[in-house]
């Protein structure tokens, strides 16, 4: 079951733990950190990558790899938010996977058919293909939109599974920040008033 996205005090807690942990030097507390961090977020993370990608070893390894270059900048970067780090993060990680890959297939299209009149493209994988990973963002959308409503829907995507900020999502919609925010906090009650615990 997908863990419930950390509120903001839990983020900056881990956060500040972090910080602390390396601004000591203890590699133990430091270890730690890192593991609480990743044990809170690796779902988010790999539920991002399922926007893209659509097979679940391919989302295991780039949620391994956002985490990996995270451990390895985090000394050296300020963050104000782990969620919409990594989040942000995890969706630049996923298309540079794409992009790669449609590079190789490209490669070995032109390699292995090279009289044929073949689209490199096809070879890869459609993003509606009804792949377990990426089908569960679907239907976490669908049952969004169908409970909330579709403006609710893109506030609860945009702040908890994209780590976007409310005032960045008001700024998008036009809206006050107090308004997206009243919103989101009522849509997501209601949304776990009738959907249980299956989503968020």
């Amino acid at each position: 079951m997908p863990r419930h996205a950390p509120d903001d005090r839990s983020d900056h807690a881990l956060l500040d733990t972090l910080t602390h942990a390396l601004g000591t030097g203890d590699a133990g507390a430091v270890d730690q950190a890192f593991e609480t961090i990743y044990n809170t977020y690796a779902g988010s993370v790999a539920f991002v990558c399922g926007r893209f990608l659509t097979n679940d070893t391919d989302i295991r390894s780039v949620t391994d790899d956002v985490f990996v270059s995270f451990f390895q900048r985090a000394p050296y970067i300020e963050i104000e938010s782990l969620r919409a780090y990594l989040c942000q993060a995890a969706r630049r990680a996923a298309l540079d996977f794409l992009r790669a890959k449609n590079r190789r297939e490209r490669r070995l299209t032109e390699l292995t058919f090279p009289d044929e009149d073949t689209d490199p493209l096809a070879l890869i994988p459609d993003p509606d293909e009804d792949i377990p990973a990426h089908a569960r963002y679907k239907a976490l959308t669908a049952d969004l939109c169908a409970t909330v409503g579709q403006e609710s829907a893109e506030i609860i995507l945009s702040h908890a599974v994209c780590g976007e900020s409310f005032p960045a999502i008001a700024a998008r919609l036009g809206k006050k920040e107090n308004t997206v925010k009243t919103a989101y906090h009522r849509a997501i009650k209601r949304f776990r008033k009738e959907k249980g615990d299956r989503w968020l």
